[in-house]
């Protein structure tokens, strides 16, 4: 079934205070404020979406709602449901003190996403003298002067008079980020008055005292599987027709902490479906809830600690009497993974938020929703194009969401797919933007706060399908098979400019479909090397059983497609570095630009590394110009002389060359910077993502470059004032 959903401008929802709450409809509020203009970096004309939902919480008199995302926290009017104020920054977590007048976010992990702390009562920053660590967790002491903040990258425990900016900073001993960084997956973590929970993917959590910084205890549930085939299976990567194996059992992966307000109890959710409650001040076995089908995303006690909230990735919510284990109620309504809850002050309503982009709200005394409902918090975006004359704007999320934007209202249209799968493994739209090529898939996933990174498992749909779709109307246009020979994690596709052709980067080949023909599958196949350099040895020992021919098909996968302007050629970049020029016609090898000669290695006994995956690709025809980003680094190839930038010495996610021919534009991790092609200068650097960039693009008229990423926002730049700007740091 497919659902479009129409919102202008800002979202009000009715709702009375307490328990009881109106039935009226949402409607929209046409003259509010707009909010795409709140907090933007400099140069930037606009910033469409709110930043993926990372951490929750309501105002000790539950007349405030926060929602800690990618770009900031944003404060919502629970009486109205409208955005009150967006304090800009990174939020990885978020708390308002006890007597209501401070709200401090966490911070992110990237430079310049410091801890901030704000009065709500003149909507201003804190300034401190010396700028706090990020807290990947934070607690206020009872009185509201002191901020308890755990600092994620080397494990300390941080203490800030909120009044004065005094800081204490302990250590936990052995645990510094040396020696904890070669783990093979994230951490958890949970902070209480004295003590901190950090729960690893071997499913073993070990509890530290604050004070002392030591060690206190350590928790493994012994009656947990010890099968290595894990309940819930790491899918990792697939070559050709064959998985390769994982040697490491991550079934019992923890991947969320809750304390109850005392103390006294843990709640632990992982991989294997499975909440755990464990007595902190006991020894004894964890009581353990199972109901849930996904992994276990989020948790939230309630303020009396009678009640546990746990969150899947497969959009369950379940709530537990914490003394029996006994199941109160099941909330359904969100279409993707939730990621956050939290009850509100008097444990009568539990609030949730999901990679869907919405916050709910659910009575726990009659087990429905509530009328208000919160929008616009896109986890990651997968495409952008502009449409037609360049007036409107489309963009698919990672879970296949297409939204339409007009770019003179920033009114925007939803259109929502569910039946599309959890997640798209890759996205392309057509020149024109009226169409997009997507490749679905169904899984578990799981987003990192601060980093924009994820766990996953995947399955493509409907044995390996291109899908195209009308972007308008959701409408199905064609499928397109074919694609036997093993569909990668992160599919690349590429539209031909003139939008009659697909490629697709597949395992050991690229296909090429013609969209014209639609009574048949007619595609072009071109056949990559398979003569790639194995080391067997590398870094560890490959797992027993691996193919070798399999190796060799990764080895050659596609990280990067695209057709030259005039679409009579292809150009690929893969994984053991080689870049190489094909005729999109008929398939013939031309121009080998890099041979490719990385050889791939294993590392932490279950992963396969290239040391230098060609990231990106652009090309500029008319100089003879080919731009090439790798993991070391991103240099210029070509016949033209006066070009001054032959090398940056680190390596591009994105590339993407001016208009005039003048500037290549790079994206770096959560950064955009600009050089000169002529000089080699680095003309400036255009903060304003928090998280990766995967999408670079210009409007048709030149005026406008469009970013977008992984913290769920599209940033509109103005393109002269970008460029002429004095260099811009992070901030």
């Amino acid at each position: 079934m497919r659902m479009i959903v129409g919102v202008a401008g800002i979202l009000i929802i009715f709702l009375t205070l307490g328990i009881d709450v109106s039935d009226a409809d949402v409607k929209a509020d046409t003259g509010a404020e707009d909010t795409s203009l709140w907090g933007l970096p400099k140069a930037a004309k606009a910033r469409l979406g709110k930043g993926g939902i990372n951490a929750l919480a309501f105002s000790p008199d539950g007349t405030h709602f926060a929602v800690g995302s990618n770009i900031g926290v944003w404060l919502y009017d629970m009486a109205t449901g409208k955005e009150i104020i967006m304090f800009p920054g990174m939020c990885q977590s978020v708390a308002f003190s006890p007597d209501g007048r401070y709200l401090v976010n966490g911070g992110g992990r990237f430079r310049g996403q410091a801890l901030k702390v704000w009065k709500l009562a003149t909507h201003q920053e804190v300034p401190y003298m010396d700028e706090p660590y990020t807290g990947a967790k934070l607690r206020f002491s009872p009185d509201s002067k002191t901020l308890i903040s755990l600092y994620r990258r080397n494990n300390t425990i941080n203490t800030l008079d909120v009044e004065t900016g005094k800081r204490d900073v302990t250590a936990i001993k052995d645990l510094s980020f040396g020696q904890t960084r070669g783990r093979p997956g994230p951490e958890s973590y949970a902070l209480t008055d004295d003590r901190i929970a950090i729960g690893e993917p071997d499913g073993t959590i070990t509890l530290w005292n604050i004070t002392a910084g030591e060690k206190w205890k350590t928790f493994t549930d012994m009656d947990a599987p010890t099968s290595p085939v894990p309940l819930v299976r790491d899918q990792g990567f697939k070559v050709g027709d064959e998985h390769l194996p994982l040697p490491t059992d991550r079934s019992r992966h923890v991947l969320t902490l809750a304390f109850s307000a005392d103390g006294t109890r843990l709640a632990s959710g992982s991989k294997d479906t499975a909440v755990r409650l464990w007595d902190t001040e006991g020894t004894q076995a964890p009581i353990v809830l199972q109901q849930h089908i996904g992994w276990i995303n989020a948790l939230a006690f309630s303020p009396d600690g009678g009640m546990l909230a746990s969150g899947d990735t497969d959009t369950a919510i379940h709530v537990w009497d914490t003394t029996s284990g006994a199941l109160l109620a099941t909330f359904r309504g969100h279409l993707s993974g939730i990621v956050a809850l939290r009850f509100s002050p008097d444990s009568r309503t539990l609030a949730s938020g999901s990679v869907d982009g919405t916050v709910r709200f659910w009575s726990i005394e009659t087990q429905e929703a509530l009328p208000m409902h919160i929008t616009g918090h896109t986890e990651s975006v997968k495409a952008v194009s502009f449409l037609d004359d360049g007036s409107m704007l489309v963009s698919v999320a990672f879970n296949g969401v297409i939204t339409l934007w007009d770019l003179k209202t920033l009114e925007r249209t939803a259109i929502e797919i569910p039946e599309r799968g959890d997640m798209l493994s890759g996205a392309a739209f057509s020149p024109d933007g009226t169409r997009l090529a997507s490749v679905s898939a169904k899984g578990k996933i799981y987003f990192r706060p601060s980093t924009g990174e994820s766990l996953s498992t995947m399955t493509h749909i409907g044995k390996d399908q291109v899908i195209l779709t009308d972007v308008k109307t959701g409408d199905q246009i064609a499928t397109l098979t074919g694609t036997q020979g093993g569909m990668p994690r992160d599919a690349q596709l590429a539209f031909s400019p003139d939008g009659k052709r697909i490629a697709l980067g597949v395992s050991g080949n690229i296909r090429v479909w013609n969209t014209v023909i639609t009574d048949q599958d007619v595609f072009l196949n071109i056949p990559l090397t398979e003569d790639v350099p194995v080391n067997e040895n590398g870094n560890g020992e490959l797992p027993r059983g691996l193919p070798r021919h399999g190796l060799r098909h990764l080895a050659a996968e596609i990280s990067t497609l695209i057709f030259t302007p005039d679409g009579k050629k292809l150009i690929s970049g893969a994984m053991n570095g080689q870049v190489q020029m094909w005729d999109a016609e008929t398939g013939v090898p031309l121009a080998p630009f890099l041979e490719g000669d990385d050889p791939a290695s294993m590392i932490d006994g279950n992963r396969i590394s290239f040391r230098d995956a060609i990231t990106a690709l652009a090309y500029v025809a008319d100089k003879g110009l080919l731009a090439i980003g790798s993991y070391r680094g991103t240099r210029l190839l070509g016949r033209h002389r006066q070009i001054g930038l032959k090398e940056i010495p680190y390596g591009a996610r994105r590339l993407v060359f001016s208009p005039d021919r003048t500037v290549l534009v790079v994206a770096f991790s959560n950064r955009i910077e600009l050089w000169d092609l002529a000089t080699g200068d680095k003309l400036t650097t255009l903060a304003g993502h928090t998280a990766l960039v995967d999408t670079l693009l210009f409007s048709p008229d030149g005026k406008t470059l469009v970013s977008a990423g992984r913290d769920g926002t599209i940033l509109l730049w103005d393109w002269d004032a970008a460029r002429e700007g004095p260099e811009v740091m992070d901030n």
